[in-house]
């Protein structure tokens, strides 16, 4: 068995394109409770992720290309957005395992991005932040058996659902903090920006 490059590719892309659809919104909604630059440090991001991933083809060696991908990112600047995004992708390449089939390969890479993002932002859920996105959808993706256009909508669902509770939330990290009750009536930016992200992998995994 071996990894499909052309599935990865076509979800990553399509997370990555569905992020820059958005980048109005996700500057508005900085803009509420930060400095305003998440719109832009994505933008950066998403268009760095695009270029690179689009001149992968069916010979390419996924694990490598998300190794190259990961040191990319990780000159992209922009405010405590681009470190975070770059951790998640930073576990995806670090788990990403060739041998696999195409499926597991792709819950092995988001539950390597999850650990490496948990491990290096130090936030939990309730925080007001990207992890009240991630980690409802990292446990739906936990307990499948096998991946599927179902489950990863599932978890799209569920990073959409709670990056949308994060509205009732104080925010516990960033600048959010400083702002107190002003926080609330106010959704998290980078929460959106992950709900974005299983929103492409999961129409991406249908191409």
């Amino acid at each position: 068995m071996s990894v499909d490059p052309i599935k990865i590719k076509n979800m990553l892309l399509t997370s990555a394109q569905t992020i820059l659809n958005h980048i109005p919104e996700l500057t508005k909604l900085d803009c509420d409770l930060g400095d305003g630059d998440h719109g832009t440090t994505m933008e950066k991001i998403a268009k760095t992720i695009h270029s690179q991933v689009n001149l992968w083809d069916e010979k390419t060696d996924v694990k490598e290309s998300l190794e190259s991908l990961n040191g990319v990112l990780e000159d992209v600047s922009g405010g405590s957005a681009a470190p975070l995004v770059g951790s998640y992708f930073c576990g995806m390449a670090e788990a990403a395992d060739n041998t696999e089939d195409t499926d597991s390969f792709i819950k092995t890479i988001l539950l390597g991005g999850y650990d490496e993002f948990y491990d290096m932002s130090g936030a939990e859920v309730g925080g007001k932040t990207m992890m009240d996105a991630i980690y409802p959808a990292i446990q739906i993706i936990r307990s499948c058996d096998t991946i599927s256009a179902q489950v990863l909508e599932s978890a799209a669902a569920a990073a959409k659902a709670g990056s949308d509770a994060t509205a009732d939330m104080l925010a516990k990290f960033g600048r959010g903090r400083y702002i107190g009750v002003r926080a609330l009536g106010h959704i998290d930016p980078g929460s959106v920006t992950f709900a974005l992200f299983f929103e492409g992998l999961a129409k991406g995994y249908q191409i």
